[in-house]
């Protein structure tokens, strides 16, 4: 089972560099497109046709590539003061339990909304170019299936820490990049 953790925390590293990089570009697109909408509209009095529906489009792949990371960091919403009054091993159990059903949602959304984009592509969006809406929806099964990886990781991970009594070791996206969100 060590060997699948350190695979898929290769895997993870991987495609959660990949997303981090995507994120931090469409943050610039956004920026960039919003500003020359604001600038077209109130500078040179002629808006922008397709700002706003593009802007739309890579917040959706933005909110889809960072889901895997906070995942990964830890910085999803949860409420752990439940679970925190349990002892250490009662808790460690019910965090392995809630991986295993977060990977098996993820898994589930992944196929479902992959079948959701594929039906969209005999759509277009026209204020963008007539680009198929294919290539927009399809951020959804990529975000799925990643957190569905980076779950599948965390199950294993906490199901050998149960089975061991020295702790499971960290993979490298989380201690590079723990450091950065602890200054916030």
């Amino acid at each position: 089972m060590t060997s699948l953790i350190r695979f898929l925390s290769v895997i993870n590293l991987v495609q959660l560099s990949a997303c981090r990089w995507g994120a931090m570009f469409l943050v610039l697109a956004i920026a960039v497109i919003v500003s020359a909408s604001v600038f077209f509209r109130y500078v040179l009095n002629d808006s922008l046709s397709w700002s706003e529906e593009l802007a739309k489009y890579a917040m959706l792949w933005l909110v889809f590539l960072g889901a895997p990371i906070a995942l990964r960091l830890g910085i999803h919403p949860n409420i752990e003061i439940m679970i925190s009054k349990f002892p250490k091993r009662v808790t460690q159990s019910i965090l392995t339990l809630m991986h295993l059903a977060v990977f098996i949602f993820c898994a589930f959304l992944a196929l479902k909304s992959h079948e959701f984009a594929w039906n969209g592509r005999t759509q277009v969006a026209i204020a963008v170019g007539d680009v198929s809406m294919y290539w927009f929806f399809v951020s959804i099964p990529l975000g799925m299936a990643s957190m569905a990886l980076v779950s599948l990781q965390q199950f294993l991970e906490g199901a050998l820490g149960l089975s061991r009594s020295e702790p499971v070791e960290k993979d490298r996206f989380t201690e590079k990049h723990r450091p950065i969100l602890e200054e916030f």
